[in-house]
């Protein structure tokens, strides 16, 4: 256990080794995620897997000796052990198959184990376990009833549902002048701070990754059925900044010295969305395609919870300059991410839902995703690579963003007063009829 402030982190990897070795810690961290696969199956594989392993041993030590024996044998001796030779080898071999399988199975089943919770993280079982921690500002108080900015979005000439409808089917829009600009200019005030004032290197990844950046993220096997891919090239579109940054050091050693890194991502985002509520789906809020700024950061194993404090505060910057009001809520057990392991997000409040609605999820992932990715680093010359830690947080979803400001700066017109801050990018102070 290390300390790192008002928190602690301990060095789980859901490695073989360390499900062996704790299986109680592992079944306690499912049962805290309400997650009902077991590790039992595990065990039995691992176990199957030893006693193969130790039998083919054993055989390659046979065939050691019996080629030994042929090397020393007159040409008339060595029939029989040439035939016992045979037979060793077709042994070795069908073992090894069985070997393989099991490899095959273990893999799949580990793959599919989520992240242990921090100890930190409060037990629960739905969204009225999370735990609110703090609120910044008031909600705009109106004296007329506030729109949907799915309404403003149209009335202003904004968002055209119906065009994206055509080219690409349901949740999918096109954003038109004022509100193409918009976007834009959130982009750019997003990046603009988080490398000026926050120190970030920024970086445009590919929009296609590769399989193995999936698997590497935490996002394959277990969210499959949620990504659009390209199989004739072995491809898949991106469905967050985070799984290309995770991509872009896997198999790596870093050498002494280099972290912390920091960088920040725009990507556009792609995610099929199946299942998700209908509640949610209107407007900007769940689309298939969306923009979003990425802050992903690769730390020492001992500073990563001072940094996930940091990281918090960079994506409340964001809010806290567009003069949004919004809270922090801390996720229990039940609603952490796969790949967390302690989760904070802020939510902001949309007037005219009279609700509040997550525009960032900062989490700390710990050495899981390392170690999916096989991220390691050189604390000294010469001395053995260990995993680093991950971290990742929107910086803002920048449609929910924009939705965001167009209820909350609304007027009774039914124009929308542009930020401060975001004036200088937009050329104009409002956005009217």
């Amino acid at each position: 256990m290390f300390s790192t402030g008002r928190l602690c982190y301990t060095v789980h990897m859901l490695s073989l080794d360390f499900i062996r070795q704790y299986p109680e810690k592992v079944r306690a961290a499912l049962r805290r995620r309400c997650d009902p696969q077991g590790i039992d199956e595990i065990l039995r594989l691992a176990e199957q897997r030893r006693g193969l392993t130790t039998r083919c041993d054993s055989l390659y030590s046979e065939l050691k000796q019996l080629r030994e024996q042929i090397r020393a044998a007159p040409g008339a001796a060595r029939a029989e052990p040439n035939k016992r030779v045979k037979a060793t080898a077709r042994d070795i071999r069908q073992l090894e198959l069985q070997i393989s399988d099991i490899d095959t199975r273990l893999q799949f089943l580990l793959l599919n184990l989520p992240n242990i919770p921090h100890e930190s993280v409060y037990d629960g079982k739905g969204d009225a376990d999370d735990h609110e921690l703090r609120r910044w500002g008031e909600p705009v108080s109106f004296h007329f009833e506030p729109r949907a900015h799915w309404d403003l979005g149209q009335r202003l000439q904004l968002i055209d549902f119906e065009g994206g409808s055509r080219i690409a089917g349901s949740r999918f829009v096109v954003l038109k002048g004022a509100g193409a600009r918009l976007e834009r200019a959130l982009i750019s005030f997003m990046l603009d701070l988080h490398t000026r004032e926050h120190g970030y290197t920024e970086v445009i990844p590919p929009f296609l990754v590769k399989r193995s950046a999936l698997v590497g993220a935490g996002q394959l096997p277990k969210f499959e059925d949620q990504l659009y891919s390209c199989v004739e090239d072995e491809l898949y579109l991106n469905p967050t900044a985070e799984v290309p940054l995770v991509g872009m050091h896997g198999d790596a050693i870093l050498p002494p010295d280099t972290l912390p890194l920091r960088y920040v991502a725009w990507t556009t985002a792609f995610r099929r969305e199946a299942g998700s509520a209908s509640s949610q789906t209107r407007g900007l809020l769940r689309l298939h395609q969306f923009n979003k700024v990425e802050l992903f950061q690769l730390m020492l194993p001992q500073e990563s919870y001072s940094a996930f404090d940091e990281l918090v505060g960079h994506a409340e910057t964001i809010l806290r300059r567009l003069e949004l009001h919004y809270r922090v809520v801390a996720l229990c057990t039940a609603n952490l991410p796969f790949a967390s392991a302690k989760t904070v997000d802020l939510e902001v409040w949309m007037p005219g839902q009279q609700r509040y609605v997550e525009i960032s999820s900062i989490s700390n992932c710990e050495a899981f995703q390392a170690r999916r990715a096989n991220i390691r680093y050189r604390p000294a010359p010469g001395s053995r690579a260990e995993y680093v830690h991950t971290l990742n947080a929107s910086g803002l979803a920048v449609g929910r963003t924009m939705a965001a400001i167009l209820e909350s700066y609304q007027q009774a017109d039914g124009s929308v007063v542009i930020p401060k801050v975001l004036r200088p990018y937009m050329g104009s102070s409002l956005l009217s009829p």
